[in-house]
C-alpha cells in the first residue's frame, strides 16, 4: 500500500488578503530551485502558473486563503515556506514517503490575553490572544514540501498535482497537502517529543488529549504514564467540545465485523478497510466463515494465503472466506475468493499489531466487500473453525458508533502500538471515514475544506470571522 505521510515537526513577503491581520508568505528558496523553479508547465485546473515553481506558489496562496477566510486574527501571521527535498524517516521509495512537514517557529505561556496559564500555546495563537506581535519580525510558522516527489526516485510515478480543482487522480493534490501541514503550524503540534513536556509545560493540545483508559488527560499524567498512554491504540483521542459536538456533520458509522456465533467469540471486532471493492454500507455481508484454502505453489507458499485458485470452492460459495496476509496483493486474494463464490472477505493479518491493517489496491471488478481484522482476532476464529465450530458473522455498519470515535463518542487520535515520531498523536486516527485532512496519510478522497481540523483549533481557542467564504465542507 502507498504510504504517503504528512509529518509535524519540533518569496518576497506576500499578503494573501486584505483585513486587519495577514499572513504573510515568505519565500526562502533560492533562485531557480522550489517556489522559483523555471520549469516550464501548462496551466492545470485553475491554476494559471506557467512554471513549475509559480504553480506551487499559486497553490500555496489559494490554500493559505482558505486559511485565512476561517481564522480570525488582528496580528499577520508569517509563514517561512520553502520547496526542496526533505530526507527523513522514513526515507522516499516508490511506496511511501513524506509530502510535507511543519510546526509553529515559537511557543509562549502565561502571556497577555492567554485563556489559561502555564500552558504553551503555539506563537501565532498567542499572538493573537495578546492582540500584539510577541515576536515582532521573526517567522511563526515554518513549513517545507518536498520537491522530490515531483521526481521518480520518490513515489515512482506519482507527483504533485497543482490544479485548484481537486481533479488529481493517481497524483498528490498539493492544495490538500498545503492546508495539512499549515494546519500544524497553527496549532496542531506539540511543544516537545511526546510523552515530554517543555519545562514540565503542557502544550494547549496536550490540554485536550484524554486517555480514555486512565481517565485523565495528559496534563493531569506524569510523563511515565504519557508515556504508557502514547501507544494506548483507539482510547487516546481529543476531548475538545466543539469538535465532539461535530463529528456526526462529518463522520459515516462505523464498518465493523459482528461474530453472533459461537459464544466464546461473539463481540462486535474493529476492522480495517480496502481501497478497492463496495463499501459496506452498499454491499453488507452475513453469513457462516470459512477458512479458505489454496494450493501451496509460487503464487503463495502456504494453503491459506488465497493467492491462488481455491481448493474448497464449493465450501467458500455463499459464504465468508477467512484469508491470510501475505505474498500476494489483497485484491488478487478477494478477486480469487470472488471467483469461487464468497460473499464477502476477511483478511487477517500476518503479523501482530495493535490495530487492523488498511487494504491497498485497485481494481474496478470486485463487487463483494473486504476488510481486515488482527492477527490475534484471526487466530480465535481460526481455532473455533478448525475445531468444526460454525461461526456466523456479518459485516456491516454500527449505527451506534461513528468511525474514527469512541463508544463514549470521542474521536480517536492516531497512537500506533510502536511509536511514529511526527505522526503519533498530532493527527486524527486512520480509522475515521470519510478520510479526515489532518490524518497522517493523505486520503484521495479529500475534499477542499477544513472539516473537523478547524473545530480542533477552535478547541484551542482560534476563533473564526464573522464572514463568508469558509471552505469547510461536511460529508
Amino acid at each position: 500500500m502507498r504510504r504517503t505521510l504528512f509529518v509535524s515537526l519540533l518569496l518576497a513577503a506576500m499578503p494573501l488578503f486584505a483585513g486587519t491581520g495577514k499572513v504573510l508568505i515568505i519565500n526562502i528558496d533560492g533562485a531557480g530551485t522550489g517556489f522559483n523553479d523555471p520549469t516550464p508547465a501548462t496551466p492545470v485546473g485553475g491554476n494559471a502558473g506557467t512554471t513549475r515553481g509559480q504553480q506551487r506558489l499559486n497553490v500555496f496562496l489559494a490554500a493559505a486563503q482558505t486559511w485565512q477566510n476561517n481564522l480570525d486574527t488582528n496580528v499577520d501571521v508569517r509563514v517561512r515556506a520553502s520547496f526542496a527535498p526533505i530526507i527523513g524517516n522514513p526515507a522516499c521509495t516508490d511506496t511511501e514517503g513524506i509530502l510535507g512537514q511543519a510546526s509553529p517557529m515559537d511557543w509562549r505561556h502565561d502571556t497577555q490575553g492567554v485563556p489559561m496559564a502555564n500552558v504553551w500555546y503555539p506563537i501565532a495563537l498567542a499572538n493573537k490572544f495578546a492582540n500584539t506581535d510577541l515576536s515582532a519580525g521573526v517567522d511563526d510558522i515554518n513549513v517545507r514540501f518536498n520537491s522530490d516527489v515531483d521526481t521518480a526516485t520518490c513515489l515512482g510515478a506519482t507527483s504533485f498535482y497543482y490544479g485548484l480543482d481537486n481533479k488529481h487522480g493517481t497524483d498528490i493534490d498539493l492544495y490538500n497537502v498545503v492546508l495539512h501541514e499549515l494546519g500544524h503550524g497553527f496549532g496542531i503540534s506539540g511543544k516537545a517529543n511526546a510523552p515530554a513536556f517543555s519545562e514540565g509545560i503542557p502544550a494547549i493540545s496536550d490540554v485536550h488529549t484524554f486517555d480514555v483508559s486512565a481517565g485523565q488527560r495528559w496534563d493531569q499524567m506524569t510523563t511515565a504514564q504519557r508515556n504508557t498512554s502514547l501507544t494506548n491504540t483507539g482510547n487516546l483521542v481529543w476531548d475538545g467540545a466543539v469538535v465532539r459536538s461535530q463529528t456526526g456533520q462529518f463522520l459515516s458509522p462505523m464498518s465493523t465485523l459482528t461474530i453472533s456465533a459461537p459464544a466464546a467469540i461473539a463481540k462486535n471486532y474493529d476492522v480495517g478497510l480496502a481501497a478497492f471493492g463496495p463499501t459496506i454500507d452498499k454491499t453488507p455481508a452475513s453469513g457462516r466463515i470459512v477458512i479458505a484454502q489454496d494450493e501451496a505453489n509460487t503464487d503463495g507458499p502456504t494453503t491459506t494465503d488465497g493467492c491462488s485458485t481455491f481448493t474448497n470452492a464449493s465450501a467458500v460459495a455463499g459464504r465468508i472466506a477467512l484469508i491470510d496476509r501475505g505474498v500476494c496483493t489483497f485484491v488478487t486474494k478477494t478477486r480469487n475468493a470472488q471467483n469461487a463464490g464468497a460473499i464477502g472477505v476477511i483478511v487477517v493479518d500476518n503479523a501482530s499489531a495493535c490495530s487492523a491493517p488498511s487494504l491497498g489496491g485497485t481494481a474496478t471488478d470486485i463487487t463483494i466487500p473486504v476488510i481486515s481484522i488482527t492477527q490475534t482476532d484471526g487466530t480465535a476464529l481460526k481455532a473455533q473453525l478448525t475445531s468444526n465450530t460454525t461461526v456466523d458473522a456479518s459485516l456491516h455498519l454500527d449505527p451506534s458508533q461513528l468511525a474514527g470515535t469512541t463508544k463514549q463518542g470521542y474521536l480517536r487520535l492516531y497512537a500506533p502500538c510502536v511509536v511514529e515520531p511526527g505522526s503519533s498523536v498530532h493527527h486524527w486516527d486512520t480509522t475515521a471515514t470519510p478520510n479526515l485532512l489532518m490524518e497522517p496519510f493523505i486520503g484521495s478522497d479529500l475534499l477542499h475544506g477544513l472539516d473537523l481540523t478547524i473545530y480542533q483549533l477552535i478547541d484551542m481557542g482560534w476563533t473564526q470571522p464573522p464572514r463568508s467564504g469558509r471552505r469547510i465542507l461536511k460529508k
